[in-house]
């Protein structure tokens, strides 16, 4: 070989190798192109670059092999997403929240994460007040947080503060603006928590009439005869005597409330419904209005007698004994004792302020901590002051149940507790809403507390009679997510209470006295659960 040759050679190793380098780089960041561009300089250059097309094609197989794995995680992910907007939809539906899709097509949530809190308590020099009535101030003020405030004077005012509910037995749902509406408010509040067919869920009195009992003993805001206001965590229960030597003291764990672990005998009025249902079968006795037992037999439903009442226990319970004819006698016991005279009462928790101090109870009454975080944005929450001022109050906006606490305390409250929120929420004043759901559809409520004009009520019926339960519509006590709604009645009100109190041998009524060691409490493992915030 000449030495030209020789140098042409040696130049074409030298590109040749340069190529290849090339080529490798390729390989390494685009395997596709480079396997493309290995075949094509095997096909000009023969075997020398065999082995060359073989590591590129290894190296694009490892590509693709990784390519795929990208593709599976991404695939992953998607599912994932897809689920955590099916989370998000069902989170949102629970709470009576709206979504709405982005602009890739997933479903956003209004309320998934907790923004900055606001505290309220930074606003108080800057309410604005506007006179409701004398002795009744509406205070509120509007940007960030949305704060209202009804100022009730129950020492001078000439009102009537009590709850108002939707129907006269556990059937039946109403915003409050119906509720203003109807019972002719200067001013409402939503108020206690409710199961999602309307059975209130914790302490309710009307008019002296205990219509629903306490949960958890859970805290509840009473009025007695005289007007003044109290915060309390309540509890209840019912003796039970009988003309039956052997059914006599017995004690009754509760009043129109779901039957849950740890209560076993259940008192059921009409307010309940027409009739009673258990999941499985109990001994059920109907009492009538006279406190005669009516019937007595171990079945899953039984009829509930006008003015009288249904005692559920399981099989083998104390009132298994009782027979037909037998006279009862039941009354009602509570703690404190000085909620004999609580004629007006609401149940909600936890409690937030007690004794002029704060004091969020969330552990002894059974709520979860997340209920204080700033993802519930809208909170209802009532206060008492020392001069027995009553505050009805309601913040919107990005805050935190602490936050209210120490709006409360600010404003003077002794004692405060939290009642019903979320898209519960509102506040009806003059007939107006004043809280942000004005132009959007409410959420229909159980009770509320209504502020009544006391002129107004000394010259017309004040309360529009509700429709009684439908005797086709018996009430599911299967478990404790079923229920009804609640009514109302004000002014003069003839309630299946009242005609109870009313009967001879049988009496229904609230005594000074402590409820006894021996009474079975509601099991205090079991959350209430309610449909806000």
């Amino acid at each position: 070989m000449t030495q030209t040759q020789q140098s042409v050679s040696s130049n074409n190793k030298i590109s040749t190798s340069r190529v290849l380098n090339l080529l490798l780089a390729s390989a390494l960041t685009a395997g596709t192109v480079a396997s493309s561009a290995a075949d094509a300089f095997v096909r000009a250059h023969g075997p020398l670059t065999l082995k060359l097309g073989s590591a590129v094609r290894r190296s694009n197989q490892q590509h693709q092999t990784v390519a795929s794995s990208s593709h599976r995680q991404t695939a992953q992910t998607n599912t994932l997403q897809k689920g955590a907007n099916k989370a998000g939809k069902s989170h949102l539906a629970l709470h009576g929240k709206k979504g709405k899709r982005g602009k890739n097509g997933k479903w956003e949530a209004e309320v998934a994460t907790a923004a900055k809190p606001i505290p309220p308590q930074n606003f108080i020099a800057n309410l604005q007040s506007e006179t409701v009535a004398p002795g009744v101030v509406h205070k509120f003020v509007r940007g960030p947080l949305s704060i209202n405030v009804i100022d009730v004077d129950m020492e001078r005012a000439p009102v009537k503060v009590q709850p108002y509910m939707a129907g006269e037995s556990f059937d039946r749902l109403k915003d409050v603006a119906d509720h203003a509406r109807e019972s002719k408010a200067l001013a409402a509040i939503n108020a206690n928590y409710f199961k999602k067919d309307g059975t209130p869920l914790g302490t309710l009195i009307v008019d002296g009439e205990w219509v629903a009992g306490p949960i958890f003993d859970r805290v509840s805001m009473g009025i007695d005869r005289s007007g003044k206001v109290k915060i309390d965590r309540v509890s209840l229960n019912g003796l039970l005597s009988s003309s039956n030597a052997d059914v006599d003291n017995v004690w009754v764990n509760n009043i129109n409330q779901p039957r849950r672990h740890g209560s076993h005998l259940i008192a059921y009025t009409r307010r309940w419904g027409s009739y009673v249902r258990t999941p499985l079968t109990g001994h059920l006795v109907s009492v009538n209005a006279q406190g005669q037992v009516q019937d007595s037999v171990d079945a899953q439903s039984i009829g509930i007698p006008y003015g009288g009442f249904v005692l559920s226990d399981t099989k083998d319970g104390a009132i298994s004994s009782l027979r037909r004819g037998d006279n009862v006698q039941l009354s009602w016991h509570t703690k404190p004792g000085d909620w004999q005279d609580v004629v007006e009462a609401v149940s909600g928790g936890p409690m937030l302020v007690k004794d002029g101090s704060l004091f969020v109870d969330l552990k002894d009454e059974n709520f979860r901590k997340a209920w204080t975080g700033s993802q519930i944005r809208a909170r209802t929450a009532i206060g008492v002051t020392a001069n027995n001022h009553l505050l009805l109050t309601t913040v919107e906006g990005p805050h935190t149940l602490w936050d209210v606490a120490k709006f409360l305390h600010n404003l003077g409250a002794v004692d405060a507790m939290n009642l019903d929120g979320g898209g519960s929420t509102t506040m009806v004043v003059h007939g107006n809403t004043v809280t942000r759901n004005a132009n959007a559809s409410q959420r229909r409520v159980a009770s509320s507390i209504v502020v009544l004009d006391k002129r107004n009520m000394a010259t017309s019926t004040a309360a529009k009679k509700a429709q009684p339960a439908r005797d086709d519509e018996p009430q599911d006590l299967s478990d404790a997510t079923n229920g009804s709604d609640v009514a109302q009645t004000l002014g003069e009100i003839t309630t299946v209470g009242k005609d109870i109190t009313a009967a001879l041998p049988m009496s229904v009524r609230t005594d000074r006295m402590q409820a006894d060691s021996q009474a079975t409490s509601i099991d205090d493992s079991l959350q209430a659960q309610a449909i806000t915030p």
